[in-house]
């Protein structure tokens, strides 16, 4: 299993990051690659089941994410299931002096003809992590 982690600051407190980034009917407008929902089933607290697709090098690919963990203010994790790959996305929250602490982590287990292009696929995921934290640290800053 693969692990990314990733961190960043945004200048806002955490309450207004927690409240874009668990709005699954949003994540889709910094969530870099991910597709609008074709389904959401419940609040987007612990339990809500999302259908999309996520394009990784210039491959869609169907994805179906259930919220495991939701601890207001604090964390969230989901985990995913798609055709060759299957994981989960951690994001945590902290207070910091410049505003919040975002921490991002995702185990991403491959198979298929991803598992044969992992290098690749994870260095796609590693470069649409930042472009993801930067896009969600862009619309909370610029709001």
């Amino acid at each position: 299993m693969q692990r990314l982690e990733k961190s960043i600051v945004v200048a806002a407190p955490p309450q207004v990051i927690w409240d874009l980034s668990v709005d699954p009917a949003r994540w889709h407008t910094w969530f870099e690659g991910l597709s609008q929902p074709k389904s959401i089933q419940g609040d987007g607290g612990q339990g809500t089941v999302v259908e999309h697709d996520i394009t990784v090098n210039g491959i869609s690919i169907p994805l179906k994410t259930t919220v495991v963990t939701f601890e207001p203010g604090c964390c969230w994790k989901a985990e995913y299931t798609g055709l060759m790959t299957k994981g989960s996305q951690q994001w945590t929250y902290s207070a910091a002096d410049a505003g919040t602490e975002l921490v991002f982590v995702m185990e991403t287990e491959l198979s298929g003809p991803a598992k044969v292009a992992e290098k690749m696929v994870v260095n796609a995921f590693d470069e649409m992590t930042d472009k993801m934290l930067a896009n969600l640290k862009e619309q909370v800053e610029g709001n």
